[in-house]
């Protein structure tokens, strides 16, 4: 994935997907049995929600740092994490720049699934942890429980050459496919739990004007569109939706998959 994206993304994540995402964090920190005096990594930091939620269970005698590949991600992370002790590292979460066993937990909030080879990535998760040490993932599922990826995916539609780069968020659909995918890395007694929030927005005009205005993905797929097709792929996450008013109170159902697995 692209700078431009993530550029972006940095820019309208807090706003638009902060309220939904990070509704999940402290189940993701429970699985991975995060507790005071750990040293814990997050992967895939991106604005630095789930790094600062560790840092308050790990406390003084704790440490955490955050890593990301995107520059502009780790810019938006330490603007949210200024004076806070939480180191911020550039990273590829293929090939993490730590020697083996040096962390009590290794956590990744929505990540995985944009992987090249989440496989790789999660050997590496496992490759830093110390002995009897968790990992826990979260990832999204399918275009119908998400929050804004669905808008991608009506794009992907219509512009097939857009597919694979839109329906990266739906790479690990389910929970069969993300325990093969944390055995395989190794873990051992793997748990994969769904968990599911409710996000309400005052109208589908509320829901869908941070994709208008070209936040995320989605958003910046979706601005580069002629007019009319723009008009096609809002009425038909409208009618997905099924929204009877676009003036109405909006309720979208969403799930994320939380995985763990033990070093």
């Amino acid at each position: 994935m692209d700078e431009p994206f993530y550029k972006t993304a940095a820019i309208g994540y807090d706003e638009l997907f902060a309220r939904a995402t990070n509704s999940f964090i402290p189940s993701l920190l429970r699985s991975a049995r995060i507790a005071p005096g750990q040293r814990v990594l997050d992967v895939a930091t991106g604005t630095g929600a789930a790094a600062q939620a560790a840092a308050m269970i790990v406390g003084a005698s704790g440490s955490v740092i955050g890593g990301d590949i995107s520059p502009s991600m780790l810019e938006s992370a330490k603007r949210n994490l200024k004076n806070q002790p939480i180191g911020l590292v550039s990273f590829d979460a293929h090939a993490l720049p730590y020697e083996d066993c040096q962390f009590d937990a290794v956590i990744c909030q929505l990540g995985l699934m944009f992987f090249s080879d989440p496989i790789a990535a999660l050997s590496e998760f496992r490759r830093v942890l110390r002995p009897k040490s968790w990992t826990a993932v979260s990832v999204t599922t399918t275009p119908e429980r998400s929050l804004f990826a669905r808008v991608g995916a009506v794009i992907a539609r219509y512009i097939p050459e857009k597919a694979e780069k839109l329906n990266r968020f739906f790479s690990i659909p389910d929970a069969t496919r993300l325990h093969s995918l944390l055995r395989r890395a190794g873990f051992q007694d793997v748990d994969v739990q769904l968990e599911t929030r409710l996000i309400k927005f005052s109208s589908f005009d509320d829901y869908f004007s941070g994709v208008a205005k070209g936040a995320g993905l989605s958003g910046q797929e979706y601005v580069q569109l002629p007019p009319d097709m723009k008009l096609v792929v809002r009425d038909e996450v409208w009618r997905g939706l099924a929204s009877p008013n676009a003036g109405e109170p909006l309720t979208i159902e969403i799930d994320v998959l939380i995985g763990s697995g033990e070093r």
